[in-house]
């Protein structure tokens, strides 16, 4: 009976200490000392503290609030705030707890997001970037930035921190030009949420919830609330997926391993913590060991194709989006094996083998069957020493396992052969090459036994045939970004939005639009109100054929008809022909404030470049008008780029000159009787009409009006 007792009382212990569990006040490290706060409005706070809490929340300006924690511990309220100004003190406190915020700013808090070209930071390589560093010195303008990390551990120990050349170094600089010039234009302090990841599409910053609305991916996304649950706790890839694939197609699945996709800064750059994962990498079989072997039959492997000179460019993006012509990312990713037999004479001294701009992402390198590199960067430089001691007087071998996850796969630049005497390049076209396995969702890879030309040919059948899983914990799988990178913040009161992506949808511009004005609304919808939201079109680049870039800018114009106080700052005069990421960022960053300026401050000036409007048909020539002129047309020389087609449809070059506010374009000798007009409707394009307060026209074409 005694033990009886004492077990009636240890569980009833038990179940009070549950009933009565107490939490720790806490805040999310988005409020913080030296944090700014949205002026004259009722700012969100949050957090959780214990079951049931009065919490408050009392300011230096003279205003509190009080509220209580849930049956969970969460709690959320407002709180007002007076015009800009400050510093100021904010306590946010339970019964037992305290939690003070000091140097608070009161001022203009924007959230800047999007791909590489928003995230892009002031120390790498902007024009005139020694300077521009050196001069960032704005106590009264501060940055809260969201690292690339899927884990969610770096975001807990991220602060609000003032403007000195130290902190900007690593800013977004297209954030930061945009806050420097709100700030010396509006006298006030300004506040900038910075959260971006390279290479992401708009799909990843889309919520599972929207996205099962939208058109291009209702049927993409899971479609139960069960399948919504898991999609963020684990993989979605499982064995039995696995088993099906290796079951149908003989595709047998391996798991890669870290930390490729951990996606940490702290570990994706540090070298002492890549030494903990390395032997992992050295030892990862993938049903491949023999081809890094001499004897290796390599003899139904293809050749790299000869470069043209016209193509060398091509490179910088990567080898293996030149390989297989750019087509799909299913392609220029998962495993890719490159072997190439070389000639050395000499082999009296050690040898370097180097790539200059890197191996895009990880790669084992061997020499003669010796490992001589395992790397793990974006672009970091490959600079393998061969020892002396495994060269061969003659023909030596080079194999090459590359696993990419996205984008530039491959070789990025030129690969050298170096002594202290010599430096040869290897001709790409020595290499033979095998894409040995497909990428999964994102931790996996499938490795199959298709040959080049089947794959060329066919890679739409066989990648819509393949099971695949959710893509949980790749940067790159639906509603990722919006997890990760902005939840966390959600919903921090913001003025506004600036957004830069739009270069990874480029294959898929058809379905941007309804993408684009799909993500505006659900971020609306989830901070609760319908803040303005400008964006970048995106600069002209090269590209492809396979990738009508030109097409995409066009999607961006139009969207301006399709969403609400919304932007577009063109970018049309400060693209690089071979180089998608524009070192131009100050325009970037004034254009987009200029929009703010005039839309939200009551500034009377104009933001915009020229847009298209319309145009009036003449026997032979075009006249076209459009919004946004400012005080008058105007041209940096001969007008150029603009384009005429007949009632067939087919565009030929055209004259073009300015005539009053207009712009009168005609051909006489193509298109006798014009119709049609666009301009600027190529990859590569460096715009020279403008407006006089010189902001660029938008590409456009008429035929997308109808």
């Amino acid at each position: 009976m005694k033990i009886k007792n004492i077990l009636f009382l240890i569980q009833i212990i038990f179940i009070t200490s549950c009933k009565q569990q107490s939490y720790d006040l806490k805040l999310p490290s988005v409020f913080s000392d030296h944090m700014v706060l949205q002026q004259k409005t009722e700012v969100s706070f949050w957090g959780e503290s214990s079951l049931n809490d009065k919490i408050t929340i009392t300011t230096s300006w003279g205003k509190s609030v009080s509220t209580k924690s849930d049956s969970l511990g969460k709690w959320q309220v407002v709180l007002v705030t007076p015009e800009a100004g400050g510093p100021y003190r904010i306590e946010v406190k339970n019964k037992g707890q305290s939690v003070v915020f000091n140097d608070v700013l009161i001022g203009e808090v924007w959230l800047a997001s999007g791909q590489s070209n928003m995230g892009m930071i002031l120390s790498d390589g902007i024009e005139n970037q020694e300077e521009e560093i050196k001069n960032a010195n704005f106590n009264d303008i501060r940055f809260f930035s969201v690292l690339e990390d899927l884990t969610g551990e770096s975001i807990k120990e991220q602060k609000w921190v003032k403007t000195n050349p130290t902190n900007a170094a690593k800013f977004s600089a297209a954030a930061y030009f945009f806050a420097r010039e709100l700030h010396e234009k509006l006298n006030i302090p300004i506040g900038i949420i910075s959260s971006s990841w390279g290479g992401t599409y708009i799909e990843n910053w889309i919520s599972n919830k929207k996205l099962k609305t939208l058109t291009p991916t209702k049927n993409k996304v899971p479609k139960s609330e069960e399948d919504n649950l898991v999609q963020f706790e684990r993989l979605s890839y499982n064995d039995s997926i696995a088993k099906l694939n290796e079951m149908q197609f003989g595709l047998k699945t391996f798991d890669l391993p870290k930390p490729y996709f951990l996606w940490n800064e702290k570990i994706v750059w540090n070298v002492d913590l890549w030494k903990k994962f390395k032997k992992d990498w050295e030892v990862l079989d993938l049903n491949d060991i023999q081809f890094k072997k001499i004897e290796f039959d390599d003899s139904g492997w293809e050749y790299i194709p000869k470069i043209k000179e016209k193509d060398s460019s091509k490179i910088k993006d990567g080898i293996f989006n030149y390989i297989f012509k750019s087509s799909t990312s299913f392609l220029s990713t998962g495993v890719i094996w490159l072997r190439a037999k070389i000639k050395i004479d000499d082999i009296s001294s050690d040898y370097y083998l180097n790539v200059e701009r890197g191996i895009n992402r990880v790669d084992q390198t061997f020499f003669n069957e010796n490992l001589i590199g395992n790397s793990f960067s974006i672009d970091g430089k490959r600079n393998y020493k061969i020892p002396k001691e495994i060269l061969k007087k003659g023909e030596n071998l080079i194999a090459i396992r590359v696993t990419n996850i996205a984008g530039d796969g491959g070789f990025r630049s030129p690969v050298i052969l170096k002594n202290d005497v010599i430096s040869n390049e290897i001709n790409l076209d020595e290499f033979k090459f095998k894409h040995h396995a497909f990428l999964t969702n994102g931790s996996s890879i499938m490795v199959h036994d298709y040959s080049y030309d089947k794959l060329l040919d066919n890679y739409e059948n066989i990648e819509k045939k393949i099971h695949r899983g959710y893509v949980t914990n790749s940067p790159y799988g639906n509603s990722i970004s919006f997890e990760k990178m902005l939840k966390p913040v959600i919903p921090f009161t913001i003025k506004g939005v600036i957004w830069y992506q739009g270069e990874q949808n480029v294959p898929e511009y058809k379905d941007y639009g309804e993408l684009f004005s799909g993500m505006i609304d659900d971020w609306r919808e989830n901070w609760g109100y319908d803040f303005p939201f400008y964006y970048a079109q995106i600069t002209p680049n090269i590209y492809n054929d396979s990738q009508p870039s030109h097409k995409l800018r066009e999607v961006q114009r139009l969207a301006l008809k399709n969403t609400f106080k919304t932007g577009m700052a063109s970018l049309l005069d400060v693209g690089l022909e071979n180089n998608n990421h524009s070192p131009k960022k100050q325009a970037v960053g004034k254009r987009l404030a200029l929009l703010a300026l005039d839309n939200d401050y009551d500034f009377d000036i104009v933001s915009s470049g020229p847009l298209y409007v319309s145009h009036k048909i003449y026997k032979n020539y075009l006249d076209v008008y459009f919004d946004h002129k400012g005080s008058g047309l105007s041209s940096m020389g001969e007008l150029k780029d603009f384009e005429i087609a007949g009632e067939n449809k087919i565009f030929y070059a055209a004259s073009a000159q300015i005539v009053d506010d207009k712009v009168r374009v005609f051909s006489n000798t193509n298109v006798k009787y014009p119709k049609h007009v666009r301009y600027g409707w190529k990859n590569w394009v460096l715009g020279n009409l403008f407006n006089k307060e010189g902001l660029p026209a938008s590409s456009f074409n008429s035929i997308n009006e109808n």
